[in-house]
């Protein structure tokens, strides 16, 4: 079997997915202090502990990073806070126009309605694209090869050296 660079013709292809590990570069620290002190009150004992974690990526990585899943916590927490602040001001013109003092109102219940109805669709629409397309999309990504002489990325195609 044989891979080529459908660009240059060059058998020097890497997986995107081992290209994209390459550059990621993760540090987990930890340090422990420990400490006697003497001093003007008298002894003392410093202990302390540290955990620092960090990572970098390469520009090479950042551009073959696999696709990402819609995020439900961030529609949720948008839905939530367009609900709040659309549901406080047609709470608060329905209590100036009419002088009411109740909390429930037709326009108020018909907004709420409305608003739980458009978050079920999104939430459809996020999970009926982490189930479709983002699986298309990875499996796309998985099967894909850079060339490491021109860059070139895209899905190669076995040849038989016959």
């Amino acid at each position: 079997m044989d891979l080529r660079c459908l660009k240059c013709n060059s058998t020097d292809l890497k997986k995107v997915s081992l290209a994209y590990q390459e550059g990621l570069y993760r540090t987990d620290a930890r340090t422990r202090l420990s400490a006697a002190l003497v001093g003007g009150s008298g002894p003392d004992l410093v202990v302390g502990r540290a955990t620092t974690q960090a990572s970098q990526q390469s520009p090479l990585s950042k551009r073959l990073s696999p696709p990402a899943k819609w995020s439900y916590l961030k529609v949720g927490s948008w839905s939530v806070l367009t609900f709040l602040c659309v549901g406080w001001l047609v709470f608060y013109v329905n209590t100036v126009t009419t002088n009411s003092s109740t909390v429930s109102s037709p326009p108020l219940t018909f907004f709420a309605l409305i608003s739980a109805a458009i978050f079920a669709l999104m939430m459809f629409l996020v999970r009926s694209h982490n189930h479709t397309a983002y699986a298309q999309r990875y499996a796309q990504w998985d099967q894909s090869f850079i060339c490491q002489r021109c860059g070139d990325v895209g899905q190669q195609e076995l040849q038989d050296k016959s």
